[in-house]
């Protein structure tokens, strides 16, 4: 993603309802780091261990994804991790905030694990409470689901520039 420029990052795959540009699916990326640090910060704060009462829907959602590391196509993002605003980036920018955000979760995630140990440490949208190995595969699962888009979607901006 480094070397996409700033042109490149911002050209969506595709015309059409729901494809994304390097740019925005980065920044979903980023978002759902962020969502991710906010929800076990806020259990770092309360010390309390969220209640692990699941729906069947979250459980097959777990199931999916956590056990058998899977995540659909075509499934829209929740509300709060959709890119809706956002300042046009070089993919160098946006990588150093890509990176910065892991970090910052990952601190937040170190700290759940001392705290908590293999108990719930934060609440997923979907997925309910989660400890920090669920919360670990979540983002592995996720940032693969999402690799094959952004590689696509840096292929087809660069086959967009004018030749010569």
């Amino acid at each position: 993603m480094a070397p996409v420029t700033l042109e490149e990052a911002q050209v969506p795959p595709l015309p059409g309802q729901g494809r994304w540009s390097a740019q925005q699916i980065m920044e979903h990326l980023i978002l759902s780091y962020e969502l991710t640090s906010a929800s076990v910060s806020r259990q770092l704060k309360t010390g309390r261990v969220p209640k692990s009462r699941r729906s069947i829907l979250e459980f097959v959602l777990r199931v999916q994804t956590l056990g058998l590391g899977y995540m659909p196509s075509g499934v829209p993002a929740i509300r709060m991790v959709r890119t809706a605003e956002y300042t046009p980036e070089c993919g160098k920018a946006i990588v150093e905030r890509f990176l910065a955000a892991g970090e910052a979760m990952d601190a937040q995630l170190v700290l759940a694990r001392k705290k908590f140990g293999i108990q719930a440490c934060g609440e997923h949208p979907l997925f309910g409470a989660m400890r920090v190995d669920e919360w670990r595969r979540y983002h592995a699962v996720h940032a693969g689901h999402h690799r094959k888009q952004l590689e696509f979607a840096i292929r087809y901006a660069r086959a967009q520039k004018p030749a010569g």
